[in-house]
């Protein structure tokens, strides 16, 4: 049985699949029915949906899987642009699809496990096989990373922490205007202007503290229109740039 850490918390496989009608079936009885046989706790992103950013959700779930089940039988832009995320973070990543159907290129080169739907038997019989393919992708992950992905880091833009909270709570807001009003909104909330703002500040911040000082670059920037405290904020933010690039 996989498990993560000392406590023997098991890992998780996260489902890439649609939601809804049959799919739910599937992922009930055969899905997660397999990846727990293998060890595995299974996890699929509507489960845990809350208010706030669902792109988030996607993401830390795929950082905190230790492998990947995508079911791409549908071309399902979801799907697909999960399936990708997962590849760009290097998780282990086991495809499903009925025979015969015709995929984009890309997926169709990794391996895959198929499976007959003329067969009367073909989700017990697809079940067995993922859980054993789960078993032997945990023994060797290696084998089951496209080999495109596998020496590549992620590229990571500095970011401030004031500004990734801040976007974040733009996001909340903004989901909870959308359910308060049926998800009819497309109003952009003054906090995500200042967000947008910030990055422009301290761009010219930057720039101009190569040749005047501090006080007269925040009082420049004012009067460009920017916000007191945004122009303060965005100079000290150069102004700690400057001096870590030193």
């Amino acid at each position: 049985m996989a498990t993560n850490g000392s406590k023997g918390k098991r890992d998780s496989c996260f489902v890439v699949m649609p939601f809804g009608g049959l799919w739910d079936n599937y992922y009930a009885q055969i899905y997660a029915p397999a990846i727990e046989e293998a060890g595995l706790v299974a996890v699929r992103a509507d489960e845990v949906f809350r208010a706030g950013s669902i792109l988030q959700d996607i993401v830390d779930l795929l950082v905190k899987a230790a492998m990947v089940l995508a079911d791409i039988s549908e071309n399902n832009r979801n799907v697909h642009y999960e399936l990708g995320l997962a590849h760009a973070l290097g998780k282990p990543t086991v495809l499903v699809a009925p025979e015969g159907v015709p995929l984009f290129f890309d997926v169709g080169q990794e391996r895959m496990v198929t499976y007959d739907k003329n067969d009367a038997f073909w989700g017990t019989e697809l079940r067995t096989k993922l859980a054993r393919t789960i078993e032997e992708t945990m023994r060797a992950p290696q084998t089951a990373i496209p080999t495109a992905f596998m020496h590549i880091k992620p590229v990571r833009h500095e970011a401030d922490e004031v500004i990734v909270r801040l976007r974040r709570i733009e996001e909340q807001i903004a989901e909870v205007a959308r359910i308060a009003l049926g998800g009819r909104s497309n109003v952009e909330s003054r906090l995500g202007q200042i967000i947008k703002g910030l990055p422009a500040a301290e761009a010219i911040a930057e720039q101009l503290l190569q040749t005047m000082e501090p006080k007269e670059v925040i009082q420049r920037l004012v009067t460009d229109g920017f916000g007191v405290y945004m122009a303060e904020s965005a100079v000290a933010s150069a102004a700690a740039r400057a001096r870590r690039s030193k």
